[in-house]
């Protein structure tokens, strides 16, 4: 059945009855279908069969959409004029397509961002490759500002080119500057505690400037070196007994030398960088041992005797 007006004569409606007549009179059908089908067949007659009833409501339900469709298709692109259709295919093509195109912006995106990455980093690699290699490096970890009273440190040059000037021997020192909370007080706190962790473990300095908690930390979990030990009688190296922090580690509980304190360095005074304590340790694990001895004795000896 194709022809909308035979389709409302099987429902015997008028043409263009609304919507909830059409359902009304449809439902009216579908109960008398049952009934006559609990009676006894008639050969006579010649109501319209159920299947028919359903391909006219179907008809006239369709049609009722598609003005409805037009209806809304008019006041929303009637405004375009001859452009209504093309405004309508891309209206209609986001709307199914939306999340597909999202997610195709979103790809684009993180190639692009990827792409400025590698090319930053190989930048950034090409850069290194043209400097001298690193003579020791060093790490402020613990409770430190910044001269200007901020705890987030990006440009570590004025270190860097303070400490060649100290070292003169040396071409290249490389430096790290790390703020750890000494309380959780707030979120803030907790990130930058998690963020402390990282550097710990990204940075591999050879030579820490530490606070008491942090250098306590370190020690007693096997991390520095003992300046006491072998490796710093082969250097010969040598600090004043009162400047020197001892404490046990994890795996062995016999007191030995871990930190010397540097607090009254001149040459500590010449760098930017503000704390209350400042505990010189070596990295035990670090590749310039030889050079984080020779760092921390020219500190230790520029501390004015008492």
């Amino acid at each position: 059945m194709n022809d909308l007006k035979q389709a409302y004569e099987l429902l015997s409606l008028t043409e263009g009855a609304s919507k909830e007549e059409v359902e009304k009179r449809y439902f009216i059908l579908l109960r008398r279908d049952r009934s006559n089908k609990q009676r006894e067949a008639d050969e006579h007659d010649d109501s319209p069969s159920l299947e028919e009833i359903n391909r006219a409501y179907r008809l006239i339900l369709g049609h009722e959409d598609e003005k409805t469709m037009a209806k809304y298709n008019e006041a929303s692109y009637g405004k375009y004029k001859k452009m209504g259709p093309t405004f309508q295919k891309i209206d209609h093509f986001f709307s199914y397509y939306k999340f597909h195109v999202l997610g195709v912006i979103v790809l684009i995106i993180a190639i692009i961002y990827g792409i400025n990455a590698y090319i930053n980093h190989r930048h950034e690699q090409a850069e290194l490759a043209k400097l001298p290699p690193v003579d020791v490096s060093v790490s402020f970890f613990g409770d430190y500002f910044n001269s200007d009273g901020t705890f987030q440190n990006s440009d570590m040059k004025p270190f860097e080119t303070k400490f060649v000037s100290q070292f003169p021997q040396w071409k290249r020192v490389e430096a790290f500057f790390t703020y750890v909370p000494q309380e959780m007080q707030s979120q803030q706190d907790s990130a930058l505690m998690q963020k402390s962790i990282i550097d710990l473990m990204m940075n591999k300095a050879d030579v820490y400037i530490l606070d008491k908690p942090n250098f306590v930390k370190l020690a007693q979990d096997g991390s520095l070196l003992p300046l006491d030990g072998d490796a710093a009688s082969k250097m010969g190296f040598t600090f004043k007994p009162e400047s020197a922090f001892k404490t046990v580690t994890q795996d062995d509980p016999t007191l030995h030398v871990y930190g010397v304190d540097i607090a009254g360095s001149t040459l500590l005074k010449e760098l930017p960088v503000i704390g209350k304590e400042y505990i010189a340790a070596i990295r035990i694990n670090g590749d310039h041992h030889d050079n984080a001895f020779t760092f921390i004795e020219k500190y230790v000896n520029s501390v004015p005797a008492k």
